[in-house]
Formats: C-alpha cells, sequence, structure tokens
C-alpha cells in the first residue's frame, strides 16, 4: 500500500501535472466581426475589431475539468474569478445581448494562438440560440504540449469565454 501511494506521487510529480502554470497574459485580441461590440455593464471597457485586453480572468475551465454541456452555468464561477459582465451588440438584433465574458491568461504549456491573442468569433447560431432567456456559450481553444508522461493531447484549455442570453439572467 505505502509503494503504491509513493510510485504514484513520483508519477505526478514526474508528469509536469504539478508545475502547470497560467502565467502568460494574452494582451491583445480581435472581435472577427467589426460590427459585434461588447462593452462592461459598467462602462469600463469596449472591445471592437482590434483590442487590448482590458483585464485577465482566471477561470481556468480545460477541457478535462469541465466538459462543454457543463460549460452552459459555469459563469457565477467564472465572475468569481474575473470575468466580467458585458453587453453585446450584435448586428443581426436590434436589442443588445447580456453576457459574462472571461478573458483567460495562457498555460506556459500552451501551444497555438489562442496563447498569443484572443480572436472572439460568435457564430449566428449562438446569437440565435441565446433568445428566450436561454443560455449560449462560445469560447476559444487551444491545446497543450504533451511532453509528459501523461497524455494531454486531447486536452482542450479554454482562452475567452463568453455566456450570452437576450435576458439579463447572469446576475
Amino acid at each position: 500500500m505505502r509503494s503504491t501511494l509513493l510510485a504514484t506521487l513520483l508519477i505526478f510529480l514526474i508528469s509536469g501535472c504539478s508545475t502547470t502554470t497560467y502565467n502568460k497574459n494574452v494582451v491583445k485580441g480581435k472581435i472577427d466581426n467589426p460590427e459585434i461590440i461588447i462593452s462592461a455593464a459598467d462602462g469600463s471597457f469596449t472591445l471592437q475589431g482590434e483590442f487590448k485586453s482590458p483585464f485577465q480572468s482566471s477561470t481556468r475551465y480545460n477541457s478535462l475539468e469541465m466538459k462543454d454541456n457543463d460549460l452552459v452555468k459555469a459563469y457565477r464561477n467564472a465572475l468569481h474569478h474575473g470575468a466580467q459582465h458585458v453587453k453585446i451588440k450584435v448586428p443581426s438584433m436590434q436589442k443588445e445581448l447580456y453576457g459574462v465574458l472571461a478573458l483567460d491568461k495562457a498555460d506556459q504549456d500552451g501551444i497555438g494562438p489562442g496563447t498569443q491573442s484572443y480572436k472572439i468569433i460568435i457564430p449566428q447560431p449562438y446569437i440565435q440560440a441565446s433568445k428566450n432567456g436561454k443560455i449560449s456559450v462560445v469560447y476559444e481553444y487551444y491545446k497543450l504540449k504533451n511532453e509528459g508522461i501523461i497524455d494531454v493531447s486531447d486536452i482542450k484549455e479554454r482562452s475567452w469565454i463568453l455566456w450570452l442570453s437576450d435576458k439579463d439572467i447572469f446576475q
């Protein structure tokens, strides 16, 4: 029993799992559609086209810890980790949408464009899905370097997450 516990601890330490840190600031981004405007509910920032990140959150919702289906209700916890209440103006709707935006730091072992800048894309089906008080979630993810003993190639780290709805349900 004791040797099994020691072997497990040794494998955990060697695998690099204990050294994962989210310390890479992502300082810039772009909203793909220049007609979409994301603004802070408190008026502290407005994002349109290319932007400098107005804040960094620490949500840490990767696909190992949270599956896509569970992400819909995770906005409350995201708010506790620095995500911001926002309003989203989209060209296909007269009324602004309500939302929560998380702009996370990147994992030091992350690879891909999502570790360098945010590319916010809000596809029309996600806008349609946010009607009648329903919550729609869009995000961008990046992969991790696969250099340890444990295979991390299927884990998706989310660099930004946007929850949206046509009703102000994110309080």
